[in-house]
């Protein structure tokens, strides 16, 4: 009798373990899924240093970025333009961005507009500085991401 009393037991602190482990992973996914504030694709630049929102507008040939924390919630100031390289089927091209909201010589909102931004979707990586460390983000265009 006190073995089975012990088995039962086992069973039931599994089942709550089991059960509160689940409860934990969905609310830290979450916790750790981010909405683009723009619109446009979540880019996770290094390990959520920061995002970059990239908004493609294919038929205008325009990308606009916003870089954002590694919540994606606020803006990012920084110093250097990030550049894109584009892979095209008219080959390789390196395109610079232009700040569209600078002040004190440091931006979060950058824009370029090309021919070879007419391609649906991008492919390629952008190139840009944070903190003094330049990262370099494949070009992914889903709307959020998460963390699964």
């Amino acid at each position: 009798m006190v073995r089975k009393n012990y088995f039962v037991l086992a069973m039931l602190a599994m089942a709550v373990i089991s059960l509160t482990g689940r409860a934990y992973s969905e609310e830290k996914k979450h916790e750790h899924e981010h909405k683009s504030p723009h619109g446009g694709a979540l880019l996770e630049v290094g390990a959520e240093v920061a995002h970059l929102e990239l908004v493609h507008d294919e038929k205008a040939g325009k990308v606009t970025l916003y870089v954002l924390d590694g919540e994606a919630k606020n803006a990012v100031p920084i110093k250097d333009a990030p550049k894109l390289n584009i892979k095209s089927k008219d080959g390789n091209k390196q395109i610079e961005t232009k700040s569209v909201d600078a002040k004190d010589g440091m931006a979060s909102k950058f824009e370029a507009t090309d021919d070879a931004l007419k391609a649906d979707p991008l492919q390629g990586r952008i190139v840009v500085s944070i903190k003094d460390k330049k990262y370099n983000v494949d070009i992914k265009e889903d709307r959020d991401h998460d963390h699964k």
